[in-house]
Protein backbone atom coordinates (compact mmCIF):
# COMPACT_ATOMS: atom_id res chain seq x y z
CA UNK A 1 0.00 0.00 0.00
CA UNK A 2 1.29 3.19 -0.86
CA UNK A 3 2.33 5.95 1.66
CA UNK A 4 2.53 9.89 1.78
CA UNK A 5 3.66 11.82 4.28
CA UNK A 6 2.58 14.67 5.72
CA UNK A 7 4.49 18.05 5.21
CA UNK A 8 5.18 20.98 7.59
CA UNK A 9 1.79 23.16 6.02
CA UNK A 10 -0.63 19.90 5.91
CA UNK A 11 -0.13 18.96 2.51
CA UNK A 12 -0.38 15.41 0.99
CA UNK A 13 1.52 14.45 -2.38
CA UNK A 14 -1.09 11.54 -3.79
CA UNK A 15 1.25 8.52 -4.97
CA UNK A 16 1.49 8.61 -8.86
CA UNK A 17 -0.19 5.01 -9.47
CA UNK A 18 -3.49 6.55 -7.40
CA UNK A 19 -3.55 9.76 -9.87
CA UNK A 20 -3.19 7.73 -12.71
CA UNK A 21 -5.46 5.37 -11.62
CA UNK A 22 -8.17 7.83 -10.52
CA UNK A 23 -7.33 10.15 -13.66
CA UNK A 24 -6.50 13.14 -10.99
CA UNK A 25 -4.94 15.94 -12.92
CA UNK A 26 -3.89 19.44 -11.77
CA UNK A 27 -6.72 21.28 -10.91
CA UNK A 28 -9.61 18.39 -9.92
CA UNK A 29 -11.48 19.01 -7.18
CA UNK A 30 -11.29 16.40 -4.28
CA UNK A 31 -13.63 15.61 -1.62
CA UNK A 32 -12.05 14.62 2.05
CA UNK A 33 -14.57 13.34 4.52
CA UNK A 34 -14.04 11.58 7.47
CA UNK A 35 -15.78 7.66 8.33
CA UNK A 36 -15.25 5.98 11.36
CA UNK A 37 -11.56 6.45 11.66
CA UNK A 38 -10.56 6.91 8.55
CA UNK A 39 -9.98 9.27 5.99
CA UNK A 40 -12.16 9.70 2.71
CA UNK A 41 -10.71 11.18 -0.78
CA UNK A 42 -12.98 11.25 -3.51
CA UNK A 43 -12.55 12.95 -6.97
CA UNK A 44 -15.45 15.85 -6.89
CA UNK A 45 -17.94 15.39 -10.58
CA UNK A 46 -17.75 18.54 -12.53
CA UNK A 47 -21.09 18.53 -13.46
CA UNK A 48 -23.95 16.19 -12.42
CA UNK A 49 -23.84 14.45 -15.95
CA UNK A 50 -20.16 13.49 -15.42
CA UNK A 51 -22.20 12.36 -11.96
CA UNK A 52 -24.40 10.39 -13.02
CA UNK A 53 -21.83 9.12 -15.56
CA UNK A 54 -19.69 7.64 -12.91
CA UNK A 55 -22.30 5.52 -11.59
CA UNK A 56 -21.01 3.20 -14.13
CA UNK A 57 -24.51 2.08 -15.27
CA UNK A 58 -25.24 2.42 -18.84
CA UNK A 59 -28.81 3.32 -18.25
CA UNK A 60 -26.96 7.25 -17.96
CA UNK A 61 -25.49 7.40 -21.27
CA UNK A 62 -26.23 9.72 -23.68
CA UNK A 63 -28.37 11.53 -20.88
CA UNK A 64 -27.01 14.88 -21.45
CA UNK A 65 -28.60 14.75 -25.02
CA UNK A 66 -31.42 13.40 -24.11
CA UNK A 67 -32.06 16.15 -21.37
CA UNK A 68 -31.06 18.52 -24.35
CA UNK A 69 -33.45 17.62 -26.71
CA UNK A 70 -36.53 17.74 -23.96
CA UNK A 71 -35.30 21.13 -22.82
CA UNK A 72 -35.55 22.44 -26.41
CA UNK A 73 -39.26 20.91 -26.77
CA UNK A 74 -40.57 22.97 -23.45
CA UNK A 75 -39.92 26.39 -25.42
Amino acid sequence: MPLARVSSKSQIVLPAAIRKKLQIKPGDELEISIRDNEIVIVKAAVSATEALDACGSEIWRGYEEELNKSRDQWN
